[in-house]
């Protein structure tokens, strides 16, 4: 349902406010606590920060629809203003020289708290929102009371914020499991004589007729009539609604990194890192280890390896080498026991050593730090044939590190099943994909490294 444009710019403008006044007031109660003097540079450094966060909200849009209000939700939305924010105010620092005269505590502090008051704040005005302006929606009805009709009729019951009354279902089908109060015609006295003022139908596209009938009826009294597509029946994911001209279009899957704002996001943060990592702590990694694998067993430092990447395409991707040169080294897994493992490579594939030089992957581009591990082509191959949904995880960029490795799916694929559920995990991070995600599996991955997995070989 497309929403009021007062009501969007209302509630825009009201976030808007309650944040830069957030923000204004956590920085001049910031400079008090830290004894900071209200200078040029300090001055300056409040008005970029405000322009920047105005920023990343026009880049980073507010959920209009206040009543979905999970906390999960609302973290993701803040946790990409506050990046984009931050990643300005940077650049902004070290363009003008003033870095040295800003306190490092105090940024640290002012973000932190900054982030944290958001999402506190944000949660509650939310919440008050929902029980203040959102409307009654009045009584309504269902036509047709198959699996779409009782998937509506149960959302309507469980969430009472949609603030509808649901007195039941109308259909020319009889079923034994649901109690119909009449037929789809019926319906038009039933609305008359009880003053119900929406109806949600979900008759099937062969009912085109009757749909067309009821819906002039439906105008024609003043009665709000809102088709249910049946997408949902054999979609299992969540819809996204857009459109061609006046025509609506369903997209069946929800890729987060699709969207310009979370990709640029996730690259700029991507590059920032790997050349920081690349620049300064890749060159003694690379000459302590690349020593150590030339003296260990004849060969190349870097083990490179032809590998599927994003929307399927080839990339090639580099490892420290930690098995001997073999024939079969593209096609054969890495196994518990492998004899083809040198002695610093079972060191380096069990503290996940191996996968740095990937960072050069991330910097050109053809990686992530986060994301779905990428596969060997022959296992590309093979598995999109025999696993469902296979390709899905070649919508983003494969990563270091990922999700499905984090959660035990890591190491050798003996069964189909063992891959089944690598994909599932793969797929759901795609879905729910947020920066806060990735830290979170950043930081899993490095307690996984310190701590010892033993899927690590």
């Amino acid at each position: 349902m497309r929403l009021p444009g007062r009501y969007v710019i209302f509630i825009s403008s009201l976030f808007i406010a309650e944040d830069i006044l957030i923000l204004n007031a956590l920085f001049f109660y910031l400079q008090s606590v830290f004894d900071i003097v209200h200078d040029e540079k300090h001055n300056l450094l409040l008005v970029l920060t405000n322009l920047s966060y105005l920023l990343s909200v026009a880049i980073i849009k507010y959920e209009m629809d206040v009543r979905r209000q999970k906390l999960r939700n609302i973290m993701q939305r803040n946790t990409n203003r506050i990046a984009i924010t931050a990643l300005i105010i940077l650049i902004c620092i070290f363009a003008l020289g003033i870095l040295d005269d800003i306190s490092r505590k105090f940024i640290y502090s002012f973000y932190i708290l900054f982030y944290c008051l958001l999402c506190i704040f944000h949660r509650i005005t939310r919440s008050i929102l929902t029980f203040s302006i959102i409307r009654r929606n009045g009584k309504a009805i269902i036509l047709g009371a198959g699996l779409i009709g009782k998937k509506v009729y149960k959302e309507l019951q469980e969430n009472t914020y949609h603030g509808v009354e649901v007195l039941g279902f109308f259909d020319d089908v009889s079923r034994k499991d649901v109690n119909i109060l009449g037929t789809v015609t019926e319906a038009k006295e039933f609305i008359k004589q009880n003053n119900v003022s929406r109806v949600y139908c979900t008759l099937p596209v062969s009912a085109h007729l009757k749909i067309v009938d009821f819906l002039d009826f439906a105008e024609a009294n003043i009665v709000n009539f809102n088709i249910v597509p049946s997408i949902g029946y054999y979609n299992k994911t969540q819809v996204i609604v857009d459109s061609i001209g006046d025509m609506p279009i369903f997209g069946i899957r929800k890729i987060a990194l699709s969207y310009a704002h979370n990709a640029f996001v996730k690259r700029a943060l991507d590059a920032f890192i790997a050349a920081m990592f690349l620049i300064t702590i890749f060159p003694v990694i690379y000459l302590i280890i690349g020593t150590i694998i030339k003296l260990s067993s004849p060969g190349s430092v870097f083990f490179v390896q032809k590998r599927t990447g994003k929307d399927g395409k080839t990339f090639k991707c580099y490892k420290f080498r930690s098995m001997r040169c073999s024939k079969d080294a593209h096609t054969r897994q890495a196994t518990a026991n492998d004899v083809r493992k040198t002695r610093i490579g079972n060191f380096l594939r069990k503290t996940n050593l191996d996968e740095l030089p990937q960072f050069i992957n991330v910097l050109k581009g053809d990686m992530s730090l986060v994301g779905p591990r990428p596969h060997m082509l022959l296992h590309t191959e093979e598995y999109s044939r025999i696993v469902d949904k296979y390709m899905v995880r070649h919508f983003i960029k494969p990563g270091i590190t990922g999700w499905a490795q984090i959660n035990g799916c890591r190491g050798e694929t003996r069964e189909v099943s063992s891959m089944e559920e690598r994909i599932k995990k793969d797929i759901w991070y795609i879905e729910n994909w947020s920066l806060l995600l990735d830290i979170e599996i950043v930081v899993r991955t490095i307690l996984l490294t310190l701590t010892g997995d033993k899927k690590a070989y």
